[in-house]
């Protein structure tokens, strides 16, 4: 079956892990938070660091504590709790932001051509709104909507609803990117609107069932292809 694309009006995507370029972000972070903390670290080398803390981390924010307990067990850290580590955390992590080398591309792209986009994020509005800005696609986003403002976190279909309403379009003239099966792609696809999963590199434990998932991308960009936007000028 060939999809009809020409009545697509808007793009929605999630934001970490799709536009935002996850463990990079996190990378960034886990050595940072390292060095801030490194005279109570003397004996633990950052590779290991980096590896348990990758190992037990699922992204969920409010995790991180279980998280910083066991760190702080398994490395025998003195004269430190998890709760230091957790308020550093808490004060520094939305500031580790990067995008996708196409992030912004695609999406100025999808701007020109006359495209309604929108994110959909669980978590803080302030936050959130933070982390576009910091990506450089603020301007580019024409709704932001976030289980804070909702009430309800993905995969409810109030918050799809929500930007359906905000955005002014049917589920079937919209596109829902995104990179998690369960939170992102079965939702959307429930909803009826195209979902489109984010796979970048292989690594997904999960993946979406046939029938939950319109078209597989392992880059942002490869949505102008999809759209049939010309990418000249590049």
């Amino acid at each position: 079956m060939i999809m009809d694309l020409t009545q697509v009006k808007a793009i929605v995507f999630d934001l970490e892990g799709t536009l935002l370029d996850r463990k990079k972000s996190r990378e960034k972070f886990i050595e940072e938070q390292f060095e801030r903390f490194h005279d109570y670290f003397v004996r633990i080398q950052l590779e290991d660091f980096k590896r348990k803390f990758i190992a037990l981390d699922d992204d969920e924010d409010h995790d991180k504590p279980e998280l910083y307990k066991v760190l702080i067990k398994d490395f025998h850290v003195d004269r430190l709790t998890w709760k230091d580590l957790f308020n550093d955390f808490e004060m520094h992590f939305y500031r580790y932001v990067f995008p996708y080398y196409d992030t912004q591309y695609t999406l100025e792209k999808l701007t020109e051509n006359g495209y309604l986009t929108g994110v959909i994020a669980n978590g803080k509005s302030k936050i959130k709104q933070f982390r576009l800005h910091a990506l450089g696609i603020e301007d580019s986003i024409n709704y932001l909507s976030t289980s804070e403002t909702v009430g309800y976190r993905k995969p409810h279909p109030k918050i799809f609803e929500d930007m359906l309403s905000q955005l002014g379009t049917k589920p079937e003239e919209t596109i829902y990117v995104g990179d998690d099966p369960l939170n992102d792609v079965a939702p959307a696809r429930a909803m009826g609107m195209i979902s489109i999963w984010f796979n970048e590199d292989n690594e997904n434990d999960l993946t979406p069932l046939p029938e939950e998932v319109d078209f597989t991308i392992k880059t942002t960009e490869e949505l102008l292809s999809i759209l049939s936007i010309n990418k000249k000028g590049r």
